[in-house]
């Protein structure tokens, strides 16, 4: 083989074999295993759950990739709770489960203003005010958009707003201020009220609702699943202080971090988003369009890349 062509084929090579080294050892995702995607919409998170559209009711649910649409529905209140997209416009609620299965609409009573209370998987529970004097009464509609109970609102609460989360998130349980500062609970499934001599009261990632007494220097802080299936914890200092870090979208003992990443073999430029994970679960997303965590929790995290919505699991 002559000089010439042997130097060619000798440079092809070590040009084959710099992208091979190259291709290998660049930055990559690590400690995740993708799961699913889907193609992302504009919006905002909800409750930590689904990512809802701002300009269509399209929802897509941030654990199992599920996208649902409420076709005409337009404007009113979104949130999230008991599985479930809810949005309430002045007189009629219409709820679609988050798992595509169901779709349905209730008529609220007429002359009255409606309030979401809470949201449970058999039971999303509404406030309607109205009448003269006003007086408030809390409704149950059922997975299939039917009434299932009423009651009164419990006398102590007078005509007071429920409490509920800042991100659209319903609490599982319901929770009403009564005058004197305490708090009056509400069971979906049944109706049931239960008085708390509890002060504060938050609304946590997938609408588990904690409930806060600060006495003494230290935080008494109870975390109800359910009105029936709740876990107390007592730590120094004042419930005011955080809400015992279940804020929405984001796991307990995990924290998120951005950052950008370069191959060693070329330290130049802005390098490579990366969004990194540690704490409980460690892991590393990197992408080549910037990078938002959408949910972590303890089963893997979900993330927007660009114009994709990924769900990763820890490995």
């Amino acid at each position: 083989m002559p000089r010439g062509i042997r130097y060619a084929v000798l440079a092809a090579a070590v040009v084959l074999l710099a992208g091979v080294v190259g291709w290998l050892t660049a930055p990559g995702t690590e400690g995740l295993e993708g799961e699913w995607e889907t193609a992302a919409v504009g919006g905002d998170v909800l409750g930590g759950r689904a990512l809802v559209a701002g300009d269509a009711n399209v929802a897509i649910d941030l654990v199992t990739g599920t996208r649902i649409t409420l076709g005409s529905v337009t404007g009113g209140t979104k949130a999230i709770g008991g599985g479930r997209l809810l949005i309430l416009r002045t007189s009629t609620l219409d709820g679609a489960g988050l798992d595509g299965r169901s779709r349905w609409t209730w008529q609220g009573p007429p002359a009255h203003t409606l309030r979401l209370v809470a949201g449970s998987p058999s039971t999303t529970v509404v406030q309607a005010c109205g009448g003269t004097p006003v007086s408030c009464r809390l409704i149950g509609v059922d997975g299939n958009g039917k009434e299932s109970w009423q009651t009164p609102q419990p006398t102590a609460t007078g005509t007071g707003e429920p409490v509920v989360g800042e991100d659209g998130s319903l609490p599982s349980v319901g929770v009403l201020r009564t005058k004197d500062g305490t708090l009056v609970l509400v069971d979906p499934s049944s109706s049931r009220i239960t008085l708390r001599t509890d002060t504060e009261a938050a609304v946590g990632r997938d609408g588990v609702l904690v409930l806060g007494t600060t006495q003494g220097g230290r935080c008494r802080r109870t975390t109800f699943e359910t009105i029936d299936r709740s876990t107390t914890v007592t730590t120094p200092g004042s419930c005011a202080e955080g809400n015992g870090g279940l804020a929405a979208g984001t796991a307990p003992g995990v924290t998120v971090r951005s950052a950008r990443v370069h191959s060693w073999w070329w330290p130049f430029g802005d390098g490579r988003p990366t969004l990194e994970v540690s704490g409980r679960h460690t892991g590393r997303v990197v992408g080549d369009d910037p990078l938002r965590a959408l949910r972590v929790d303890d089963a893997g995290t979900t993330v927007r890349n660009g114009d994709v919505i990924r769900r990763y699991g820890y490995k």
